[in-house]
């Protein structure tokens, strides 16, 4: 982990419509940071204010005050600011894949970034294959598929693509898997592991699964009512069950049931907060 983070928010505020009869204040003075080859979740009650703080970390929203926002070192109300050049280091991929999606045919709309900063044919497709792999989108046969014959999880996984084949530093997953079937999504969360161990690939992984949150992350931030609320390892967070029910969240299903079973007296080494886990001290207890 590097010294400095690469995304540091300081008491960050946002109103949308300010001044308006609608003005809704979305960020309550927010403090956050994310290292470099981390893979951080961050997690909230929908209004929570996650997608709007999200926003700020590949400049879509950019914050009226200075250094409030720094990615990469750089402050982000910087007017002057190579905005092209943060977005090609933090990719940020959308709930819905309609906001991200816009050529005819997939195999273009993927190659779009990568046409953007000068690539050569070969390069753009060497990088568009290697994207489209990378989510289990088969090269040859989607890249000439019509993108809105796609089905929804088809498109979720064609929206990351686009992202992946600018090669991010960061990747940001706001509830991208959403919509994904199952054994897609295990695929996906899969695959993204394996950018994060073996290709560093730091992850903010915004979700309402968390079981998903346990599997791919190692630190969380819990947002409500536009603040951070808690913070710490995903055990340490997923350990708090009560506090966690008083902010309109709940813990992964082997969690609860590990709870559960230290209620009625049987005690376990560590609480899981994966299924493997949660195997694992289960055949620890029987068979101690």
């Amino acid at each position: 982990m590097s010294a400095a983070p690469f995304i540091e928010i300081n008491d960050l505020h946002y109103t949308y419509l300010r001044g308006t009869p609608l003005e809704v204040t979305a960020l309550k003075g927010v403090d956050m940071a994310i290292y470099k080859g981390e893979a951080v979740g961050i997690i909230g009650r929908t209004g929570a204010g996650k997608s709007t703080l999200v926003q700020h970390f590949n400049g879509l929203i950019r914050p009226r005050q200075p250094e409030r926002v720094r990615i990469g070192g750089e402050d982000m109300s910087n007017t002057r600011l190579d905005i092209r050049r943060i977005r090609q280091q933090v990719g940020l991929v959308f709930q819905d894949p309609q906001q991200q999606l816009f050529e005819r045919l997939v195999g273009d709309d993927i190659a779009f970034g990568p046409k953007k900063l000068g690539m050569e044919q070969e390069e753009r497709r060497e990088r568009v294959k290697w994207a489209m792999e990378m989510v289990g989108l088969n090269f040859e046969a989607f890249k000439d598929r019509y993108t809105f014959s796609l089905s929804g999880g088809e498109m979720r996984k064609a929206a990351l693509a686009g992202v992946l084949a600018l090669r991010p530093e960061v990747l940001i997953l706001d509830e991208s898997t959403t919509g994904v079937d199952p054994r897609g999504r295990k695929e996906l969360i899969g695959r993204l592991l394996a950018l994060h161990r073996e290709h560093g690939l730091t992850l903010v992984f915004v979700s309402p699964n968390m079981e998903e949150v346990a599997e791919l992350v190692e630190r969380i931030y819990v947002m409500d009512d536009g603040r951070v609320v808690m913070s710490g390892t995903t055990r340490e967070v997923f350990s708090q069950p009560g506090e966690l029910l008083g902010h309109g969240l709940n813990v992964p299903q082997v969690t609860q049931v590990a709870h559960g079973l230290l209620t009625r007296g049987i005690g376990l080494d560590r609480i899981p907060v994966t299924v493997e886990e949660g195997v694992e001290e289960l055949w620890k207890t029987s068979n101690s």
